[in-house]
């Protein structure tokens, strides 16, 4: 059977499977708390499925993968380590995460640290960020979908993202829930069929340990030089410290049924999450290794032809769980870029002298986020095709914005100094941005300079309190006398 027939009836069949799926999220009496977090009443299965499937992106399948097939394991020591280090870091923040009855990050972070403004900046960066980041979704929808259907790319990408990401981000957080426990599904079978069936000879655990260790692989680790050894580690923490601080992965923590719950998502996602990982390295260093070299092209659509070394049957799985990936991440992030926008940089104001203020405030609000989700979605598919950098750039800008945003805030909430945040956070994002576009450096060297800078100026905040302190106990007549 052609290929194009097993691409159409996929296709088909999962644009059928998350309208089912999806539509009866959809419900008559909708609230804020059920729009943003699904009424906090998932339990760890479902949140573990979005948790995972959120993570999932493209940036992680195409972007890592076409990264480790051009440069080796230096991609996966750089990447993958960061990512699964982020994850080490979540169970310290789920008890003051959820001691906060909140919708957001933002709105989290000025009623820990009691600055209105706070809020407003990181939301307003949130915005930026997953604006940018959604352009990995978008760009990547497209290229697959049309080199599944046989379209041009700009018609794929217009006519049918909104289809998705639109349709399950209308339905919110229990549309986002529902879909991405069949989006982890296709991800998980999609990689898991491309490693059993990527070896020319049949899968064989011995031939796979050969592959894993093979010398050519491993030579390109020994190969590196220091600067070459710094770069790969400063891209490792700054995936690292923007996975550990991210708000899609804090909201599935806040969405959590129970605090029990959360604890156990964050267990057990770093198997599924690993699973995959190893799978979708497996299958590239196969490629790497036992068939021609594709260069010269883009990155995408690089993936997608390595798929003509797979069974027809397997190759499908395995772009149905790109698309899944884009999709589950794209709606994720369009939720809360809406979420930023509608609620925490210009929050709407219920007017308490109408009658049923609260039900017309309700339905006005979340039909005024629909809205929001529209346009965010629309710029980021224009962006799309502006030509901006690969995936593995876009990423590495919008992680390190995350890093400097709630790492502090999150992780060493001794080093704070309430009524300075706003500045100390304000200036790190001014210097990031100018290091970054204007003097070009690298975004996580960069990220690794404003880390320092942000814990020197909380330091220096600090001990001026302190001395301060010590001055007016030193001295307490002398007040009294200039009093």
């Amino acid at each position: 059977m052609s290929p194009l027939i097993y691409y159409l009836l996929a296709f088909g069949a999962y644009t059928f499977s998350i309208i089912l799926m999806t539509g009866q999220s959809f419900a008559w009496k909708e609230t804020t708390l059920s729009f943003y977090l699904g009424g906090r009443r998932f339990s760890a299965l479902p949140t573990t499925a979005t948790f995972c499937a959120t993570w999932m992106s493209p940036l992680s399948l195409v972007g890592y993968s076409m990264w480790l097939y051009s440069d080796g394991y230096v991609a996966f020591l750089a990447s993958v380590n960061g990512w699964i280090l982020g994850l080490l870091f979540f169970p310290f923040i789920v008890k003051r995460l959820r001691m906060k009855r909140v919708l957001s990050l933002p709105e989290w972070l000025e009623k820990t640290y009691g600055d209105n403004r706070v809020r407003k900046l990181v939301a307003l960066t949130m915005i930026f960020l997953y604006t940018l980041y959604l352009v990995i979704q978008f760009r990547a929808f497209g290229i697959i979908v049309s080199y599944m259907l046989d379209i041009p790319s700009g018609f794929a990408s217009t006519s049918l993202i909104y289809l998705f990401v639109l349709y399950t981000a209308f339905g919110g957080y229990i549309s986002i829930v529902r879909s991405d426990m069949l989006n982890l599904l296709l991800i998980v079978l999609g990689v898991t069929v491309a490693a059993a069936f990527a070896l020319p000879s049949g899968f064989s655990f011995t031939t796979a340990a050969d592959v894993f260790l093979m010398k050519g692989q491993l030579e390109t680790v020994k190969s590196l030089s220091n600067a070459e050894i710094f770069s790969a580690f400063a891209i490792m923490l700054s995936w690292g410290l923007g996975v550990a601080g991210n708000p899609q992965y804090a909201v599935r923590i806040l969405a959590s049924r129970t605090e029990k719950d959360a604890y156990k998502m964050i267990a057990a996602s770093p198997f599924i999450v690993g699973w995959i990982y190893i799978c979708v390295t497996f299958f590239i260093l196969v490629c790497r290794s036992y068939y021609p070299a594709i260069v010269n092209i883009e990155e995408t659509l690089s993936f997608a032809r390595l798929g003509q070394y797979l069974p027809a049957f397997a190759s499908t799985f395995l772009l149905i769980g790109v698309i899944a990936a884009a999709v589950s991440t794209a709606n994720s992030q369009l939720l809360l870029a809406a979420c930023s926008l509608c609620y925490d940089l210009f929050p709407i104001k219920m007017e308490e002298s109408k009658k049923e203020s609260i039900i017309y405030y309700e339905d006005r609000f979340l039909v005024i986020n629909r809205i929001a989700i529209t346009v965010i979605a629309s710029i980021a598919l224009l962006l799309s095709h502006a030509g901006l950098p690969g995936y593995l750039m876009l990423g590495r800008i919008s992680w390190t914005l995350v890093a400097i945003c709630f790492f502090f805030p999150l992780f060493l909430p001794s080093w704070i100094i309430n009524d300075k945040l706003f500045f100390v956070l304000s200036t790190a994002l001014s210097v990031q941005c100018f290091l970054v576009f204007a003097a070009e450096i690298s975004p996580e060297n960069a990220m690794l300079a404003v880390l320092m800078l942000e814990a020197l100026l909380f330091k220096m905040f600090k001990y001026s309190i302190l001395d301060n302190s010590r001055k007016t106990q030193d001295d307490p007549a002398g007040e009294e006398k200039d009093v």
